[in-house]
């Protein structure tokens, strides 16, 4: 930071923190920062390019490095996401219950089991004596079609992509006559933010909507606020971009040095040292003449010609200039880790079955099941209680289970008589075989510790025998 940017930065933030006082409690620091902020005083509206390097500050800032290792973390996370069915719940507290308005169905022993691991949904789970789930309802219907242009896979991948790149994602909620939504958009997480009150009581009093000469305030009912956890400000979000600016300007700063290579130095690379004195005008003429003959991929491999007066000295690129092939990777891991991502899943290097599932697996626990739940506790917070109370939803679970365990497991239940082969069958989707099949088997060799060991048919015939001889000499006794 040189005198200038200190200045301006001490400046700011004497200001800001005059003006605002105690309202930066609320403040919307880091998101979308204005002129009165402390911390958006080295704004480029201000200040001009040069001082912040390029450097991503700003929620249109991260939607803007929407490219490279980021597009493909944040596509895959999106996709990921949306390909878990969304299922709707009702939690019954009465077994025997019939719904007149919407149609039901059992719930599988796996998906139940599922559920109750859920720590989301344990509220509908201990008030209810069964839960079934509704397979006819508007919701559903809604999810459908959220609008006239976009579907659920829609809605779902770009709220994940907006969650990913600002750290807040925003739903509008269009209501019927009824005050039930009928369409869903997704509005951009740059153009709107969080217009907070004066107390606790009225935190949130709408959000603003801010695009050029437009600007909206939308009422609290009828937006969805989703928000990734920011310990700067607990009140708005903080994206995995954000927190990897630093790493993200490398990454370009080494994309923009690699284009530059190729486009200007992709056929030679090297000093022209005048071995005689010319003018101005022949310099500049040579020059231009290497440009149009020279520059770029395509012109690579051409004869290269000087005229006497000129010597050519190779640029040969040192071990320390070629280190960056190294940063490079780093910074690539970094962006994968910072969104959930192992950096196996997106790279073929080394990779065989073996560890591919398991980065699949990694994936799909520490980033697909968290974000499945974050969204689906908000939609039942704020979305389906519109329609009822008893009612929730839930994604599927996106962890893949360990073949292997499950199939050891479930034949051990059998061998041990905890389930029948029919049960078995059951759990992997085939048809039951009736008769012994239901039957619950065991080792016969195996008795209750506390019964007696069963005697042989020599002992058993010995103890009669002597029970006989005993009972003649009671009676000639």
């Amino acid at each position: 930071m040189n005198v200038i940017e200190q200045a301006a930065y001490m400046l700011g933030k004497s200001k800001g923190y005059v003006q605002k006082g105690l309202q930066d409690v609320f403040s919307t620091s880091g998101s979308r920062p204005s002129l009165d902020d402390p911390s958006a005083w080295m704004d480029m509206a201000r200040w001009g390019e040069g001082l912040l390097s390029g450097k991503p500050r700003t929620k249109a800032d991260f939607v803007r490095q929407f490219q490279g290792w980021v597009y493909i973390a944040t596509k895959l996370n999106g996709q990921s996401l949306a390909s878990v069915p969304l299922r709707l719940y009702v939690a019954k507290q009465q077994k025997s219950k019939k719904f007149k308005t919407i149609t039901t169905k059992a719930v599988s022993k796996e998906r139940l089991k599922y559920l109750q691991s859920n720590s989301g949904i344990e509220r509908y789970l201990t008030k209810s004596e069964e839960i079934e789930e509704v397979t006819d309802h508007s919701f559903l219907d809604l999810m459908d079609s959220v609008n006239p242009n976009q579907n659920k896979r829609d809605l779902l991948e770009m709220t994940t992509m907006f969650l990913d790149l600002t750290g807040e994602a925003y739903w509008l909620l269009i209501p019927d006559r009824l005050g039930v939504p009928k369409e869903i958009y997704v509005i951009p997480a740059q153009f709107i933010n969080p217009k907070f009150g004066k107390t606790l009581d009225s935190l949130i009093e709408g959000y603003v909507y801010e695009r050029g000469s437009a600007k909206i305030t939308l009422p609290p009912e009828h937006i969805i606020y989703f928000t990734y956890p920011n310990p700067h400000n607990v009140f708005t979000g903080f994206s995995s971009v954000r927190g990897i600016a630093e790493t993200i300007y490398i990454q370009n700063e080494m994309d923009s040095f690699e284009a530059a290579l190729f486009e200007n130095k992709a056929s030679m690379g090297g000093v022209i040292t005048e071995v005689e004195h010319i003018g101005d005008k022949d310099r500049n003429r040579l020059k231009e003449m290497f440009k149009q003959t020279h520059t770029g991929g395509r012109k690579a491999g051409k004869v290269l010609w000087l005229p006497r007066g000129f010597e050519y000295t190779t640029n040969v690129m040192t071990p320390k200039e070629l280190n960056f092939i190294e940063g490079r990777r780093w910074t690539m891991e970094m962006i994968c880790l910072a969104f959930d991502i192992p950096p196996g899943v997106l790279t073929s290097k080394d990779v065989n079955r073996a560890n591919a599932e398991v980065a699949d697996y990694r994936h799909s626990k520490n980033g697909v099941l968290p974000r499945c739940r974050r969204i689906e506790e908000k939609l039942n917070e704020k979305l389906i209680v519109k329609y009822d109370e008893r009612l929730f939803c839930a994604f599927d679970n996106p962890v893949p289970e360990d073949r292997e365990f499950v199939a050891k497991e479930r034949r051990e239940n059998v061998g041990a008589g905890i389930t029948s082969r029919d049960e078995a069958r059951a759990e992997i989707g085939k048809e039951p075989r009736g008769g012994m099949a239901d039957d619950l088997l065991v080792d016969s060799r195996l008795i209750p510790i506390t019964s007696e060991p069963q005697k042989t048919g020599e002992e058993q015939a010995r103890e009669f025998t002597e029970q006989v001889i005993e009972n003649m000499r009671r009676i000639l006794g």
